[in-house]
C-alpha cells in the first residue's frame, strides 16, 4: 500500500514537474531524486534494505522523469472526435 502511495505521488510531482520546465536533462534528473528522496523514507522506515529499495525507487523515477519530458503533452485533454 506504501510503495503506491509513494508511487502515484512521485508520478505527480514529477508530472508537475514536467510541465512547468521543458528540460529533458532537468526532467530526468528530478525523477531520479524524487524517487530516491521517497525510496529511502520507505527504506528508512524499514530500517535498511536501502540498495535493495533505492535502486528500483531511483530507476522508477528517472524512467517516468523521462517519459514525462519526452511523451507528455503541454496541452489540456485531448478527445477524439
Amino acid at each position: 500500500m506504501g510503495s503506491t502511495f509513494k508511487g502515484i505521488l512521485a508520478g505527480v510531482l514529477i508530472g508537475v514537474f514536467a510541465r512547468k520546465v521543458h528540460s529533458l536533462a532537468l526532467g530526468v534528473v528530478f525523477g531520479l531524486a524524487v524517487g530516491l528522496f521517497f525510496a529511502f523514507l520507505i527504506a528508512h522506515m524499514q530500517h535498511g534494505y536501502y540498495f535493495e529499495i533505492m535502486l528500483p525507487g531511483g530507476m522508477v523515477g528517472l524512467i517516468v522523469g523521462y517519459a514525462t519530458q519526452r511523451y507528455g503533452s503541454s496541452g489540456g485533454v485531448q478527445h477524439a472526435r
